[in-house]
């Protein structure tokens, strides 16, 4: 009995594609024959994958992600973590320990007192109906007497129990606003930071413009045009991305046309689908509130993934359709692809999830794992319906504000 009381400790530094590159800290030796570097997913027990993609999400979202349960196996052994991760510059920080965190405790303690309260009341409330059914007014007067000055005392204490309760409350809310702000502080200077390299090279590309573009032939200002497009389209979408990581609800008040969306995604694919011949359509779509930086992630992920794994010598067909209900609407995503087995549709949404070789086709298996999370955070679904070598349909819903 006394082994499961021992409490284990446990930090892992990872680079930002989930492999895990150091191990500072190993109090319970779970890792102590590991070889370096390896695969954050393959030390993870497999009931824990699904947590571990949501955690390694909103980690690299919001920069800190905290209580998260998490199960890690190596050679038989397995032990149960709450994990706290952190992005720090270019590697996430992963702590875990095989205790409750102090909010976990506070809030425990709070509930054992609600719950021990409640059921005095139901206690009391029986006594009362079986002394009404006896017709003793007398002993029901001294039974309410008795019992609600005990519930009182109960009350009194209980209050002074929550009033110390809220104290170590307000004292753990205080750190994480203290952590928050330094958040904020870091986000700040390295969104500054990664402006400045992007204003540079539009600076360039406009003195170049101005100054050599009278000694370039047609092609060669189409392409002093097109990478000045580029380097401001870049910059903007970096202080969309700065103002959604920001922001702690994706779903904001925004007003969003999915048509001009439809359009900016094409912009962005241009390359792609000029390399590919391929042929992309759409319905017209509604206006929508929300995050447009989030409809543009998601729509560009799925267009990208059905003009890619098309089979070499095929030209991709994509069309985007739309159904709506009385409360949200269904979009759907169809290709003609190289499909998905049946038993592989679930995992294509799990993070660093790949299907397919490397070599074949590029990705890092985070693609979907994002969209998945973009379409939960608006309150939608995602599902996928594929015939392996037929091309595959991604379905997702969209509620109505």
């Amino acid at each position: 009995m006394e082994k499961d009381k021992i409490k284990y400790r446990i930090i892992l530094a990872c680079n930002q594609q989930g492999v895990v590159e150091q191990i500072f800290l190993d109090s319970g030796s779970l890792l102590e024959n590991i070889k370096l570097p390896v695969g954050l997913h393959s030390l993870v027990s497999p009931k824990s994958m699904k947590e571990l993609g949501d955690f390694w999400l909103s980690v690299k979202e919001k920069s800190m992600e905290v209580n998260t349960l998490l199960t890690l196996s190596n050679n038989g052994k397995q032990i149960t973590f709450t994990f706290s991760g952190y992005l720090l510059d270019e590697r996430v920080l992963l702590c875990g320990n095989t205790e409750l965190t102090s909010t976990e405790k506070v809030l425990e303690e709070i509930m054992m007192i609600n719950s021990e309260q409640a059921n005095q009341i139901r206690k009391t409330e029986k006594k009362v109906g079986r002394i009404i059914g006896t017709g003793k007014q007398k002993e029901l007067n001294e039974a309410f007497l008795n019992d609600f000055t005990s519930l009182n005392n109960e009350l009194i204490n209980n209050k002074r129990e929550l009033m110390r309760k809220n104290q170590e409350i307000e004292l753990l809310n205080k750190e994480l606003k203290d952590v928050n702000e330094n958040l904020k502080m870091f986000t700040y200077s390295v969104s500054h930071d990664l402006k400045g390299p992007v204003r540079l090279v539009n600076s360039f590309l406009t003195i170049l413009h101005e100054k050599y573009g009278k000694n370039l032939d047609q092609k060669g200002e189409k392409y002093i045009d097109l990478a000045l497009d580029a380097a401001i389209r870049l910059s903007k979408m970096m202080a969309d991305l700065l103002e959604y990581h920001q922001s702690s609800d994706a779903s904001t008040t925004e007003s969003v046309d999915l048509n001009v969306v439809f359009l900016e995604v094409q912009e962005i694919l241009q390359k792609e689908i000029e390399e590919t011949n391929a042929l992309v359509t759409s319905e017209k779509l509604p206006i929508l509130k929300g995050s447009s930086t989030a409809f543009i992630q998601v729509f560009q992920n799925l267009i990208s993934n059905a003009i890619k794994f098309v089979p070499k010598g095929k030209i991709p067909v994509v069309s985007i359709e739309m159904e709506e209900f009385d409360t949200y609407y269904t979009f759907m995503i169809k290709d003609n692809g190289i499909g998905i087995a049946e038993d592989q549709r679930q995992e294509v949404f799990n993070l660093f999830k790949r299907l397919n070789p490397r070599q074949q086709f590029e990705g890092t298996g985070m693609g979907l794992a994002m969209v998945r999370k973009s379409i939960e955070r608006m309150g939608g679904k995602i599902w996928l319906e594929s015939e392996e070598g037929n091309g595959s349909t991604v379905y997702f819903t969209v509620n109505k504000r």
